[in-house]
């Protein structure tokens, strides 16, 4: 218990320093960054979130995950922000960014990229909300690979996310959204639907956040929007993306609210 109270302790007083930036003269100050929550909203759950995952000698313990919600995006206009190649160093930003805009997203891993460091942030993914989904274990082209190699890189990563969240993935994005037919079957038999994507925002390519955050901001109602929380310059247009797509009214989905139930093996687009 006393080691709980002195971890609360010097969390909430980092965040309260974090608060006090300093300014030049005739300077507004910052906003500060919120840590647990959004302003004005005290989040507790981000709050043990955070202290459990200080706690490096407790043994891991599964998230607690949010029950489904609701969401008529016949009524709303929806949209499916979409994170490809993680979970990597910049991802634990990315998920502050969505916590502010009670922002909910769809991340598509590498099992391979889910380590000892990195499986804390995927607990996060779980425990705010946010939806998991297969994207191979190593990158491979799907279509180059036998039927045991393609099973391989499905299973394995499946079992790595399962292991780290409980989670068992029903969906999946193909690496560079190669597929065929011996995909679709191998992706059917997985009990896994293939996601494809409306919006390309080619962040991989043009490594400019005004470019990125203006083609996300493009998004019609329904669409979904490829991006990869592993470069640093989608990270720096994720808040301007957002106060956009905000202002136009946007509500923010996981591929799964966006879509309702999928069919395995069946390769969707947008709603």
């Amino acid at each position: 218990m006393r080691i709980g109270s002195v971890l609360l302790s010097l969390l909430l007083l980092g965040g309260c320093a974090h608060a006090r930036t300093v300014t030049s003269v005739g300077e507004r100050p910052a906003a500060p960054h919120p840590r647990f929550g959004t302003p004005g909203r005290f989040d507790p759950d981000l709050l043990r979130f955070r202290l459990a995952g200080s706690q490096r000698g407790a043994p891991p313990r599964l998230p607690a995950i949010p029950p489904p919600r609701t969401v008529d995006c016949r009524r709303h206009k929806c949209v499916a922000l979409t994170f490809d190649d993680g979970p990597a160093e910049y991802t634990g930003h990315v998920l502050d960014l969505l916590a502010a805009h009670h922002a909910r997203a769809t991340f598509f891993l590498l099992g391979q990229m889910v380590t000892d460091e990195t499986r804390d942030f995927v607990r996060r993914m779980a425990s705010e909300g946010h939806e998991i989904g297969n994207h191979s274990w190593d990158h491979a082209s799907l279509p180059g690979l036998s039927a045991d190699g393609l099973h391989r890189q499905l299973d394995r990563t499946q079992e790595v996310v399962r292991k780290v969240t409980g989670v068992r993935m029903r969906l999946m994005r193909p690496p560079y959204g190669a597929t065929n037919p011996a995909v679709d079957a191998g992706t059917r038999q997985a009990g896994l639907s293939q996601i494809m994507w409306a919006v390309d925002t080619l962040d991989w390519l043009n490594r400019n956040p005004a470019v990125i955050a203006q083609r996300s901001a493009a998004a019609k109602p329904g669409d979904i929007v490829l991006m990869h929380d592993i470069h640093a310059t989608t990270v720096q247009a994720l808040p301007h993306l957002l106060d956009e797509l905000d202002r136009k009214g946007f509500t923010y989905v996981t591929v799964s609210e966006l879509l309702g139930a999928t069919t395995p093996g069946k390769k969707y687009t947008n709603r």
